[in-house]
This record gives structure tokens, C-alpha cells and sequence, in this order.
């Protein structure tokens, strides 16, 4: 089986600065003699996250209960409440939120000092969002925000009139969020409100690695996407791919999901592609390369 990488794959900047600090607070709380957590998941990857565990850092929600030590704040941020309980309960924190995640925040802490409504385009749930949702002006005080997960929110966020056509209101969008998706939610509110500003768009090392893939995609019989099971910018990969060309698209984890199965169906494509989400090691992705070379 012939195997083409795409052009940009493996993990992005603000995931590889996620693991420099990792490696610095495992360093630092060995130098100190304390305990090394990481505030969530690390990233969206179930291998990386073990391989910090098995060198002792343990994953964690709250400070509660927990002995003091260095706590590393993931890629995605946190709300400022619950690093602010972190730091009063005596932890020392190493902060590798994505600069563009933290730009967003602080873009939310500004506008709002001004007077401005605050918009949030994102996934329900999604650490970034839970945190962008977390943003204070000053202690206790959380920005009051709005989230759209779809074009439907948003055309029943227009239809409620809660909002004034002529209030000023500022947008921030999930870094991860699908490109299309808040296209069209940008136009509807566009078209609603007049004095509206978006502050940013989805993370343009995103939009290239989607393009990238879809550009291998074209010398492809079939592609494989790397990455973890609650990755979302993995899934939106696998989606914008085979929605763009039409191409069959597997999606897995690591090379221990290339079963049986799935090889015996992978063996009918002479040229296969492979790409990966953000959160992706290099070490992984070779594998499945050397793997998919032997069939």
C-alpha cells in the first residue's frame, strides 16, 4: 500500500507549548519535591496523557484535597475562578494556554470594561468554551456571554430581541470551531446587529491543516485520520474531509486500532492518505505509517 502524509500534521503550536510546559512542571516538581498536576486533561489525547501520568502527573479538576504542588493550566485555559482557587490554595501555576485561546479571553475582559455584550461561538461543553464562558473584569465578577453552538441558535438569538439591533456587541469563536459553521453564523448576526465586531475566526492553523488534508486527499483512494476520540478538531478534520471530497475517511486513535477488520477493509485501496488532528504525536502517526506500509 502506497501511504501519503499530509503536509501539515502532528501537533500545533499551541499543543507543542502545552508539552514544553508539561515537561518544565515535571522537571519543577521533581527539583521541589511536590506533586505535579495537570488542571484536565492535558490535551485531547489518551496516549500523551498517560505518558505524563506514568512520570507523575496526575490529572485534576479542584484543589480540594489535594497536596499543593505545580499545576499546569492545559492549552484550553481555565476559568479565572478556578485558577484564582488554585493559586489561594497555595498551588504554583505554569500557565500554557494557547496565546490565541488567551488573546480571546482578554479580548471578552476588555470589551466588556466597555461596555459591550459579550458572544460566544463554540461547542457546549468544550473546555475552551467553559472557559472563555469563565471570564471575570475583576474578582467574582463573571462577564455575562451568550453561547451559539449552531446557525439555529443564532437565528433564535435574532428572533428573541433580547439584544438591541444598535447595541454594541463583540464576538469570540472556539478556536476549534468548524470554519463553515461560523460563517454562517457570522452572517446572520451580521445581518441583525449593527454595531457588531468580531475579534477573531477560527484558528488559521486549523483552516491549514483542513486544507492541507483535503489536498492529499486528492492523490488518495481512502484516508485515515490520527487522533484522540474526544478531540473535536479531529472529528471536524474527518467531517470537512469526506464531506469536501467525497473520499472514504476512517478515523483512529492509534495503530492498536488498526485491527483486522479495518485493515481487510483498508487492503481494497491501493493509496491511502493520512492526517491528524492537532493533538497528535509525531511518534504515533509513524506508526500507523509504518503499519499501513506493510499491507
Amino acid at each position: 500500500m502506497k501511504v501519503i502524509r499530509s503536509k501539515v500534521i502532528g501537533y500545533c503550536f499551541g499543543v507543542a507549548n502545552t508539552i514544553d510546559k508539561a515537561e518544565q512542571s515535571i522537571e519543577f516538581s521533581r527539583e521541589k519535591n511536590i506533586p505535579c498536576y495537570s488542571i484536565g486533561s492535558i490535551i485531547h489525547n489518551k496516549d500523551v496523557v498517560k505518558h505524563f501520568e506514568d512520570l507523575g502527573m496526575v490529572t485534576t479538576s479542584s484543589p480540594q484535597g489535594k497536596e499543593p504542588g505545580v499545576a499546569l493550566v492545559r492549552a484550553h485555559g481555565i476559568p479565572d475562578a478556578l485558577r484564582r482557587e488554585y493559586e489561594d490554595a497555595g498551588f504554583s501555576l505554569v500557565d500554557s494556554t494557547c496565546p490565541i485561546v488567551a488573546k480571546g479571553a482578554d479580548t471578552i475582559r476588555n470589551a466588556a470594561s466597555k461596555g459591550f455584550r459579550t458572544i460566544i461561538i463554540g461547542v457546549s461543553g468544550h473546555a475552551e468554551t467553559v472557559g472563555l464562558q469563565g471570564v471575570e473584569t475583576e474578582k467574582g465578577k463573571v462577564v455575562p456571554s451568550i453561547l451559539l453552538c449552531s446557525v439555529r441558535d443564532a437565528v433564535d438569538l435574532v428572533a428573541s430581541g433580547i439584544i438591541d439591533p444598535d447595541e454594541k456587541i463583540v464576538v469570540v469563536v472556539q478556536t476549534t470551531f468548524p470554519e463553515s459553521g461560523f460563517q454562517q453564523i457570522r452572517e446572520v448576526l451580521k445581518g441583525a446587529f449593527r454595531k457588531i465586531r468580531f475579534s477573531n475566526k477560527p484558528c488559521g492553523a486549523t483552516a491549514k491543516r483542513q486544507k492541507a488534508a483535503i489536498e492529499m486527499a486528492g492523490e488518495c483512494d481512502a484516508v485515515i485520520v490520527i487522533g484522540g476520540r474526544d478531540s473535536e478538531n479531529t472529528w471536524n478534520l474527518a467531517r470537512v474531509v469526506e464531506k469536501q471530497t467525497g473520499k472514504p475517511v476512517f478515523c483512529i486513535e492509534n495503530s492498536d486500532d488498526l485491527n483486522g477488520d479495518l485493515i481487510k477493509r483498508l487492503s481494497g485501496f491501493p493509496t491511502v492518505g493520512i492526517c491528524s488532528g492537532s493533538s497528535t504525536p509525531t511518534a504515533t502517526i509513524k506508526k500507523v505509517e509504518e503499519l499501513l506500509e506493510r499491507i
